[in-house]
């Protein structure tokens, strides 16, 4: 499931600014597709100003998101690698999966299957270290 909904949302940098570029550039990738509005990337930025950096779900994992209304056209999530890593307000980052979700509840199968990827310890420390997009789906 993992790997059909990603398979066209993946992208590897180098390296990003600072985690609000790492959110612009994960949300852009939804923006190319029109899953969401350029507001939803503010909303999502502004959010983790406000409530810090709860968006990072474990180590080297970080899902920005923000609520239905913010702009969202279709339930959707990319993946976006920085092989460099950033600093999440404190925490080391390495994938970013911005997650956006039309309704209250359509995201919930989404969250259940990425709650299962990024528990695999090793499966996330693969991915962080893969050198292109056919690498992480092949981890998926």
């Amino acid at each position: 499931m993992m790997k059909s909904i990603l398979k066209d949302n993946i992208h590897v940098l180098e390296r990003v600014e600072d985690w609000k570029d790492a959110v612009r550039k994960s949300g852009k990738i939804l923006l190319e597709n029109q899953s969401i509005e350029e507001r939803y990337i503010e909303a999502a930025i502004k959010n983790i100003e406000k409530l810090g950096n709860y968006v990072v779900i474990t180590d080297n994992v970080a899902m920005p998101h923000a609520r239905p209304e913010d702009g969202v056209n279709q339930t959707a999530l990319s993946l976006l690698l920085i092989k460099d890593g950033v600093d999440f307000l404190g925490e080391n980052v390495n994938l970013v999966f911005m997650l956006a979700s039309k309704d209250n509840s359509s995201h919930i199968e989404v969250i259940r299957k990425l709650s299962q990827l990024v528990d695999d310890e090793e499966v996330v420390e693969k991915m962080s270290f893969a050198k292109n997009k056919e690498e992480i789906l092949n981890y998926l």
